[in-house]
């Protein structure tokens, strides 16, 4: 059985470009990227791809309409990145923030996308609206924190046990005092809690914080497993290391994994982006509530993009993390 198409439609050379590379490399997902709306068309007609992303200039122009029409014909799902002068009913619009350029909200958006597409491609599959449930061993958590997240880690992470999933957190820190953090997690609590390196297997009982602040966290396939990456690059949504980085590159795996993740306390809006991208591949989303929360930035906004399955209590988000069943598990 030939490989799902994504098809990426962006005028936008280098944006195009960048966007097919972020989402190369999901198993059983070939991406394609055309510059224009008639190249669109003649690949969905040969291809038949399940979704076409198209980027906002395009889908601004005159003929876009028509476009559609063929497109919903060959059995298309059009998705809209950015920020369009119109809108049409029937399309799905992914959001980005209207003041940034757009290019790394909209590569963590469509990870999400291209998971799903797998998914809903697999062989005796039928569009699921979660993934399999995964082995014990096939679990992965991710959180994402900023102000008042220390303390706030801190009660998440007492709940958990010895032989914890593989935990992967991303905290808004000044320089330097990030490994500092590392050490008083790893006395305090029970799993094993160390800096997040570069190419790094994930093991149970193990919590890995991402500690450079040049670097931003992901993570990739591995064998049968996960492994963590150090991504160089320039900060994301002001951010260095961002959340939206660290949950986008969960959407992408969240396919061959169970991937939970909570998005606490913060100011401004770093991982809400990510926290869709992961609700759309089918992962298990928490926002910390507003009572709890130091300051209630990061989870409202996630909670205002319909990415978040439950907001909890900061005192009931390690249990849910820990405890939340997939859907095709509890049927």
């Amino acid at each position: 059985m030939s490989q799902t198409v994504l098809l990426i439609a962006d005028p936008n050379t280098a944006r195009r470009k960048m966007l097919v590379q972020k989402c190369t490399g999901i198993d059983g997902l070939r991406v394609q990227g055309v510059a224009t709306l008639g190249e669109s068309r003649a690949l969905c007609e040969a291809e038949r791809p399940p979704r076409i992303a198209v980027a906002p200039e395009l889908a601004d122009l005159y003929e876009f309409a028509g476009f559609l029409r063929s497109a919903g014909a060959a059995g298309a799902e059009i998705v809209v990145y950015g920020q369009p002068r119109r809108r049409i009913m029937g399309v799905r619009y992914l959001e980005t923030e209207p003041d940034s350029p757009g290019e790394d909200t909209a590569a963590v958006l469509l990870a999400g996308i291209a998971a799903r597409v797998v998914r809903a491609n697999a062989p005796g599959i039928v569009h699921p609206p979660m993934p399999a449930a995964a082995p014990a061993g096939e679990q992965l958590i991710l959180i994402g924190a900023s102000t008042g997240g220390v303390a706030a880690l801190e009660t998440v992470l007492a709940a958990f046990p010895e032989d914890c999933p593989p935990t992967l957190i991303v905290q808004h820190i000044r320089e330097g005092f990030a490994d500092s953090m590392v050490r008083r997690f790893d006395q305090m609590l029970r799993p094993n809690v160390l800096a997040a390196g570069d190419a790094v297997e994930l093991r149970r009982g193990h919590v890995y914080l991402a500690a450079r602040s040049d670097c931003h966290l992901g993570v990739s396939p591995f064998g049968t497993g996960i492994r963590s990456h150090l991504i160089a690059g320039d900060p994301v949504g002001g951010h260095c290391p961002a959340v939206d980085v660290l949950f986008g590159q969960g959407a992408a795996v969240a396919h061959r994994v169970s991937v939970r993740a909570a998005l606490l306390t913060g100011m401004g809006a770093d991982g809400a982006a990510g926290m869709s991208a992961l609700r759309d591949a089918g992962a298990y989303t928490i926002a910390q509530d507003k009572e709890s929360s130091i300051v209630w930035g990061m989870p409202r906004v996630a909670i205002e993009r319909g990415a978040v399955a439950d907001v909890l209590p900061l005192d009931r988000i390690g249990r849910a993390l820990l405890e939340h069943r997939d859907a095709q598990a509890i049927a």
